[in-house]
């Protein structure tokens, strides 16, 4: 840690309300990332571009109005070393194996400490951050089952020199459908 995860393109919600609960009002906003205030889309039966604005909405407008692109290995060190600063248990370099269970729920999880050694630890919430390599959802989701209508593929590639909107909207999410598919481009 930290590692590799592509960017994320963030919510005013998760700005102004999660990171205020977390308390990384300051880092977040020196963090330099992208200021994005709204989205612009080229989607259904129009070829024309339209754009929205957080600031349109009553519960967006003033100084919320916004948020970010953000760079997820500096975005997710910052989280993590405040969790650390908050008192949070903090154990890298480990892997899950199993879950423990105590009357009918998820109680803790065994796991492979950085030394190979076999632990265990319980807790009041176990929360399964994992996505598609999850260890919880077999044992207490049953069977995955994917959508035949939605048998997608993702690629991503980085971009130097592309175009972006005119400010304010420079820091815009643009989203696009066509024929084969759509593409979001976040700068």
């Amino acid at each position: 840690f930290p590692r590799y995860q592509i960017g994320e393109s963030l919510l005013p919600s998760t700005v102004h309300g999660i990171r205020a609960l977390l308390g990384v009002d300051e880092e977040l906003h020196a963090a330099g990332f992208v200021k994005k205030r709204g989205g612009t889309f080229r989607w259904g039966s129009s070829t024309e571009p339209w754009s929205f604005d957080f600031a349109l909405s009553e519960k967006f407008a003033g100084p919320t109005s916004f948020a970010y692109q953000v760079e997820r290995m500096k975005f997710d060190q910052m989280l993590l070393d405040n969790a650390r600063r908050k008192g949070v248990v903090v154990r890298e370099r480990c892997s899950v194996r199993d879950v423990v269970e105590e009357n009918g729920r998820v109680s803790g999880v065994r796991f492979e400490d950085e030394n190979g050694a076999a632990r265990e630890v319980s807790s009041r919430f176990v929360v399964d951050a994992s996505g598609n390599q999850s260890r919880l959802y077999g044992r207490v989701g049953g069977r995955r089952r994917y959508s035949d209508f939605f048998q997608n593929i993702a690629l991503y590639g980085y971009f130097e020199g592309g175009k972006r909107p005119a400010a304010p909207n420079s820091g815009n999410i643009t989203c696009v459908a066509f024929d084969a598919g759509w593409y979001w481009y976040i700068p």
